[in-house]
């Protein structure tokens, strides 16, 4: 009796298993908002919590894997029970604006085994920055022009798609005796950029508000610009001259792909994610550093297309100045593979090196990648 009993249990149980496999690519996800705006948010408010629903539009229960956050300021939780055809779980997505002033856009990955097994979601605001801390602005504004303190010289885009523009905040102080004008040079005709107010007092706090146009840059890849800027001191003659750097990843819009057009796109297989030069010698050797290469030291790697449709290889740079990469924009049918040869000089290399490359293609898993650079002298 007690073998019977156990031999019923276990046809049941697998039985369910079996069910459960077959009807697992019926589930389908569907959500109505992907995106939600949190508006104006106070980095010292806490933080900013929204709750998206998630219907089952399928023949089968819709089991939610795994949930990722672009970021670790996002945080989400999502239902862990299975959600039966035509009810709804939810994704609950909360920002901690801390530490983060100005305009954030976040993405949160839905893993699940519904056909269209990845659902991407979208938190955006702009984090409205807590008081300047009068006894300690080398903190907030580490970076100077002249008498001009800025909280940053440097702004990146990790991703942003044709037809969006994004805005950037850059807190300013005056931190002189006396009174500044702050202007701007020539810049891209994708570039606006404005301070408030342009005339600062001694001690006196301004913004810079510095906004992209992805329109207007007519192109995709890493996009890399400097904003001139010159600070005018009352009684001085000559002004100081500085700069803003930004670099902006211009990316393809995959939101609207359907699971066909996934299977089908292409793949970007690298054979290397860490270039690591080793310790460089006083001076290049080798026939290949001395013949045409300056003294240089090179090392390469590759890109294979593994995919089922051509993969455009947008860009193909580095920001550090002791790093040059050869090879740039390539079309890459399937199976097609391209070579990038990257090079650095010892002689200019006068400690360790660490740098990156960025690499922007229209691969959807992952349309920008880094290569580390290491060297040392």
């Amino acid at each position: 009796m007690l073998r019977c009993r156990l031999f019923i249990f276990l046809l049941s149980f697998f039985l369910l298993v079996a069910g459960y496999a077959v009807g697992q690519d019926n589930a389908e996800i569907r959500v109505d908002k992907s995106t939600h705006d949190f508006g104006n948010i106070g980095e010292a408010d806490g933080l900013a919590t929204h709750v998206f629903s998630i219907k089952n539009t399928g023949t089968e229960a819709l089991v939610i894997t795994r949930v990722t956050a672009s970021c670790g300021c996002a945080h989400p939780d999502w239902t862990k029970e299975p959600v039966a055809p035509g009810k709804t779980g939810e994704v609950t997505v909360s920002y901690n604006p801390k530490g983060r002033p100005g305009p954030f856009h976040k993405s949160i990955a839905v893993f699940s085994n519904a056909k269209n097994n990845r659902a991407l979601l979208y938190v955006k605001g702009y984090v409205q920055p807590k008081p300047a801390v009068a006894t300690q602005p080398s903190v907030i504004y580490p970076y100077s022009i002249g008498d001009l303190k800025l909280q940053t010289k440097s702004i990146i885009h990790n991703g942003v798609r044709p037809g969006e523009f994004v805005e950037e905040k850059i807190l300013v102080r005056n931190e002189g005796e006396g009174l500044i004008e702050v202007s701007f040079g020539k810049m891209p005709p994708y570039i606006k950029a404005q301070i408030r107010p342009d005339t600062l007092a001694a001690g006196e706090n301004g913004e810079i508000t510095i906004v992209f146009d992805t329109d207007k840059a007519k192109r995709m890849g890493r996009i890399m610009c400097s904003l001139p800027l010159e600070v005018a001191t009352e009684g001085v003659k000559k002004p100081v001259e500085g700069e803003i750097t930004m670099a902006t990843n211009v990316i393809d819009n995959f939101t609207r792909l359907s699971a066909s057009e996934k299977a089908k796109a292409p793949v970007a297989q690298f054979s290397l994610t860490l270039l690591d030069f080793g310790k460089l010698p006083e001076k290049s050797g080798g026939i290949i550093s001395f013949i045409g290469m300056g003294g240089k030291e090179s090392e390469s790697f590759t890109i294979t297309n593994t995919g089922k449709s051509t993969l455009l290889i947008y860009s193909v740079t580095s920001e550090n100045e002791l790093v040059d990469v050869s090879g740039g924009k390539k079309e890459l049918k399937p199976g097609a593979t391209a070579e990038y040869k990257v090079s650095v000089k010892p002689k200019e290399i006068k400690a360790k090196l660490e740098a990156f490359i960025t690499i922007v293609c229209n691969d959807p898993g992952g349309p920008v990648r880094l290569i580390k650079v290491m060297a040392e002298k």
